[in-house]
């Protein structure tokens, strides 16, 4: 699940959503003052085992787990229990160092902007106002809209694919492990096919 998933976020793709300079615009718009936004949890280290992310980065997505996960309440099994944000950093160990570098600066826009909305960044807000801030930037821009879906869909694919999340909502493993389906490996996406076929035909 976690090379397919990096597979759809290529160099490529991340490049056209233009997270890069979409990242330096805002920096210099904001004089830097976004960037320079402390945090109380700046000085609060990050797990042993986090050595493949930022501590900033650590601390982003354990809060977007609980405010995109809010199990409190429910049959679901808690979010602190799933190693979530661990194996979020197994998701971006399969990034190249440049698509790897690219996501860093997404990530910190996305957690420095929330100082515009909310005077603090996102790694400070409450639960609730941390899923209005997912729920505003789902209807901004391309930008925003791009970097919220990677962070969420980052934060569930972690969360459900830990086998302690899949007895309270009846799930009993992939069909392809019950069927003996053979893994096809990192089959190209069918637009990528379509690219390889134009480059071969013109080659």
């Amino acid at each position: 699940m976690s090379s397919a998933f990096q597979q759809g976020v290529t160099r490529r793709r991340f490049l056209k959503w233009g997270l890069v300079g979409s990242a330096g615009v805002a920096a210099a718009a904001a004089g830097g003052f976004a960037l320079l936004r402390l945090s109380p949890l700046d000085d609060r280290p990050k797990p042993d085992w986090a050595d493949g992310l930022s501590r900033q980065e650590y601390h982003l997505f354990d809060r977007a787990r609980v405010a995109l996960l809010p199990t409190v309440g429910t049959d679901l099994t808690p979010s602190d229990q799933v190693p979530v944000v661990r194996n979020v950093q197994g998701i971006l160990g399969f990034m190249d160092a440049a698509t790897r570098k690219d996501v860093a600066t997404g990530l910190t826009l996305f957690d420095n902007a929330a100082v515009f909305f909310h005077g603090k960044r996102f790694v400070d807000l409450d639960e609730a106002t941390a899923r209005d801030y997912f729920d505003a930037w789902s209807r901004g821009n391309v930008v925003q809209r791009t970097l919220g879906t990677v962070i969420k869909q980052l934060t569930y694919t972690s969360y459900w694919r830990d086998e302690s999340t899949w007895g309270p909502v009846e799930f009993d493993g992939p069909v392809s492990d019950r069927w003996g389906i053979a893994y096809l490996g990192n089959a190209p996406l069918p637009d990528q096919q379509s690219e390889q076929a134009t480059e071969e035909g013109n080659a």
